[in-house]
């Protein structure tokens, strides 16, 4: 009833407004798209995550009285904001009371809840700080009877976090960047932006939200779920604190700190559950993920007649060094394999990647780099490469996925369409070698 997104997430491929039809590698690495984002779709995955029996109330691994609360409120944050919104109004109907969407893509008229259009990229952007407080503004208006569910996926950082308190974006981004510059993994500078910032990051929704019931729902690119959005609704711990130091003393950013980002990197805010008015710690649930798309990219292959084989679970590394690992761990598998099945056409190769670019930035020049350095480095002369985004393609952005290589009919990269707001769980890397 509701396996996948309301609306189709793919438009046909046309040429010159004809069809166009997709034919060896091509058809390939479309069938695993289409599979991968049906698997981990938003929508999909909240619906599921969110259900009505009767009386009974199902939140994420929880079952609850539909008449133990008095209003029922959400908040969508992200990339896949608009299908995590669809999923908790479909699913709750008018049980929903107050609710508040933000992500770059506009959200629909049938759901009647306010929005805000942030776009893709680092947070402290004007439109990113005005979301942040709408969604405090929220999280305050909340009681006791009340239950809040948090819907975050990737990107919602930029619409959550906020410079922290006498200092302008420039000065709090600033350093950010430079210690992915250095060196950093974008998960190291996701855990920064989380201890360092404002608004709603590191808890502070959930402190807003005080003694209401908050489930928090996340879609997420495998590097943790606590930190998509800067994990408003969970606490630091004294662990990550530390991490947070190690990452900048290891990238040679400590000593250029500043002394109040020194100081919220060991410190904070001392926001804890015992403090009076604050809410418990909330532990994230991860309704969808970078497995979820590679399982059903494998299955979409395997209908075609090709052999799917998973490569890494999270290929890590800068664009080229994530480009060079994929082409040896390709080939480490492929000798481990020997002779494919008399009945099987090729193997196809998965990993799942952010190429270290932080939740909601630009994803054009990493993917540009990517397939550069594997299309330059493919070593089978009937090999291709392709790289596709879950989170899709909106207006004006980069193609939601290419394809590269001599097994491209073009001979070189063409774009793979998706739209935008269905989910996103980070990158599909393949490398297909038809037999």
């Amino acid at each position: 009833m509701y396996d996948r997104s309301p609306s189709t997430p793919f438009p046909d491929v046309e040429d010159a407004g004809k069809p166009v039809r997709l034919e060896g590698s091509d058809a390939i690495a479309a069938a695993a798209y289409r599979g991968a984002v049906t698997a981990a779709d938003a929508y999909r995955s909240v619906r599921a995550a969110v259900r009505v029996d009767g009386e009974v109330l199902r939140i994420g691994n929880r079952f609850v009285s539909r008449r133990q609360y008095k209003e029922v409120a959400f908040l969508s944050v992200g990339n896949a904001a608009v299908s995590q919104a669809l999923a908790v109004s479909h699913a709750l109907g008018e049980a929903v009371t107050q609710g508040f969407v933000a992500g770059p893509d506009p959200l629909p008229e049938e759901v009647p809840f306010k929005s805000a259009i942030v776009p893709r990229g680092w947070p402290g952007s004007v439109a990113g700080t005005k979301a942040a407080h709408e969604a405090l503004e929220l999280a305050e208006g909340l009681g006791e009877r009340d239950l809040f569910l948090v819907l975050l996926s990737p990107g919602a950082l930029a619409a959550l976090a906020i410079a922290p308190g006498g200092m302008d974006s420039g000065e709090w981004v600033r350093p950010l960047r430079e210690t992915l510059h250095a060196g950093a993994s974008s998960a190291e500078v996701a855990l920064l932006a989380r201890l360092t910032g404002a608004g709603c990051v590191a808890g502070r929704l959930a402190a807003a939200a005080r003694a209401a019931d908050t489930v928090t729902l996340v879609v997420e690119r495998g590097e943790g779920g606590h930190l998509i959005g800067g994990g408003p609704t969970c606490y630091p711990s004294a662990a990550e604190r530390q991490a947070g130091r190690g990452v900048l003393e290891r990238t040679g950013q400590w000593s250029a700190l500043s002394p109040a980002l020194r100081r919220a990197v060991l410190e904070g805010e001392a926001l804890r559950a015992e403090t009076p008015g604050a809410a418990r710690p909330n532990r994230p649930v991860v309704v969808a993920g970078p497995p979820d798309a590679l399982r059903g990219a494998a299955d979409a292959v395997e209908e075609k007649r090709w052999l799917p084989r998973l490569l890494a679970l999270h290929l890590s590394g800068n664009p080229a060094d994530a480009a060079r690992r994929l082409l040896d761990r390709f080939d480490e598998v492929a000798s481990a394999e020997g002779t494919i099945p008399s009945d099987r056409k090729g193997m196809v190769g998965f990993a799942a990647t952010t190429l270290e670019v932080l939740e909601g930035d630009d994803e054009r020049d990493a993917m540009r780099s990517f397939l550069t350095e594997a299309t330059n480095g493919l070593r089978h002369r009937d090999a291709s490469v392709a790289l596709l985004r879950t989170c899709g393609a909106g207006k004006g952005d980069a193609p939601a996925g290419a394809i590269a290589g001599p097994g491209s009919p073009t001979g070189a990269a063409r774009s793979l369409g998706m739209r935008s707001g269905v989910t996103d769980v980070g990158m599909l890397a393949l490398l297909l070698r038809p037999k």
